[in-house]
């Protein structure tokens, strides 16, 4: 369990997800700082994936290691709630320089949610350092976020010379 306050970290830093930014509803509207639900409402408002043959997944880099105590995710409220069901928060920690995302990493679940959920604040059941934080159905369907709150403390740069941080 955490002891210090922890910061919101993810707001409007990069983000990636499986299907393409091209599609209207871009990964970025997940850490804009809105919090509409209203998803229908506009196409500003949260991120949405198409269906395919993997599951789909977004994911945010923090740009830095940091001890994620727990993130707080919104859902649609106006319809869809199975878009954001049957789930895992990962965190995500490089091993090496790479820029893929997750190629030559540690990836390990901070929480899993099983049920269809309009909001939820999910703290990681055990401590979870890393620099990317991805949420990922466990089937291909569409996943609906609107928005995502990851929060943590400041660790440290990875790949930064004398001062690595080993983890």
């Amino acid at each position: 369990m955490h002891t210090v306050d922890t910061l919101e970290i993810a707001k409007n830093k990069p983000t990636k997800q499986s299907s393409s930014d091209h599609f209207i509803r871009h990964s970025q509207n997940a850490v804009n700082g809105d919090y509409t639900q209203w998803m229908s409402s506009s196409t500003e408002f949260c991120s949405e994936t198409i269906n395919a043959n993997e599951p789909s997944w977004w994911a945010v880099d923090l740009g830095a290691i940091y001890d994620i105590s727990n993130v707080v995710i919104f859902g649609r409220t106006d319809c869809c709630e199975e878009r954001l069901s049957d789930f895992s928060i990962e965190v995500i920690t490089p091993c090496r320089n790479n820029t893929d995302w997750f190629e030559d990493s540690r990836i390990e679940v901070c929480y899993y949610q099983q049920e269809p959920t309009k909001w939820l604040n999910a703290t990681c059941h055990k401590r979870m350092i890393g620099q990317y934080v991805r949420i990922r159905l466990s089937n291909p369907k569409q996943l609906a976020l609107c928005e995502v709150e990851v929060h943590g403390t400041f660790v440290g740069f990875l790949h930064t010379g004398k001062t690595d941080v080993r983890i």
